[in-house]
């Protein structure tokens, strides 16, 4: 089975956000890699398309990246989740799954930098993945013997 989708990052972080998507096709995923203009810290990411609402549409999940830098969100990130009350009071972003991702991985973002992004979330009707749910699904997986990629693990069959 195949799912579509979205990673979506604002700031400096293209390299964080290929190496998601690259783990994500391994999983046999359409996925698409996009970033939001607008934010000064932005080194390169034209390197990608820019966010659309209608890749929000087409995504069956959807990964929000930002830096943890000043323990805020990006503030273009955040003004693209924001923008996007019509689609979900139309009820389009209901039931996506979605998760967020930081600069520094190995480390728990700080709630400053996760709560206002979940709580937009909320609002959508999203599944919200924890950001640490694919690195414990993984270590617990792997005990298990179920096939894993890149971090992210899916049980196949």
């Amino acid at each position: 089975m195949s799912a579509n989708i979205v990673v979506i990052y604002s700031g400096a972080l293209r390299d964080v956000a290929e190496v998601f998507g690259e783990a994500a096709e391994r999983l046999s995923a359409c996925v698409r890699v996009l970033w939001v203009p607008g934010d000064e810290r932005s080194e390169g990411g034209g390197a990608h398309p820019d966010a659309r609402f209608g890749d929000l549409e087409w995504a069956d999940g959807i990964a929000f990246g930002t830096l943890v830098g000043d323990g805020h969100p990006a503030a273009a990130l955040m003004g693209s989740i924001e923008a996007t009350e019509p689609l979900s009071s139309s009820g389009c972003l209901h039931d996506k799954v979605v998760t967020v991702f930081t600069d520094e991985p190995e480390h728990f973002a700080p709630d400053s930098v996760l709560h206002p992004i979940c709580d937009a979330l909320y609002h959508w009707g999203a599944v919200i993945v924890g950001p640490r749910a694919f690195e414990l699904a993984s270590d617990a997986q792997r005990r298990h013997g179920v096939s894993e990629s890149g971090g992210l693990c899916l049980r196949q069959g």
